[in-house]
């Protein structure tokens, strides 16, 4: 699961995200579909789960979908901007 690096500032303005890494002192800009990733990045949703959002609010399918996710996290990772977290675990008792 990946979530937002806390340490990164951002805004959402017409829909699009403006992300600021204060220790690099860089911005990024996101555009609409990457600003709907970028909120899902809640430590909740795995990559498929966002593929899955981004396949019912606009007409894709699934595989480019999963693609373009796994495109903008490379990124995103490359930046620094993401935070990997475990996945929760399903015990029973």
């Amino acid at each position: 699961m990946l979530v937002r690096n806390e340490k990164v500032l951002w805004r959402e303005l017409d829909g699009e995200a403006i992300l600021l890494d204060p220790r690099e002192g860089c911005s990024y800009n996101l555009n609409v579909i990457g600003t709907l990733i970028w909120k899902l990045l809640d430590g909740k949703h795995t990559e498929a789960d966002i593929a899955a959002v981004i396949c019912e609010s606009y007409e894709v399918d699934f595989e480019q979908a999963l693609h373009d996710v796994q495109k903008l996290l490379d990124d995103l990772r490359a930046n620094q901007l993401l935070s990997d977290v475990a996945a929760p675990s399903h015990t029973t008792a």
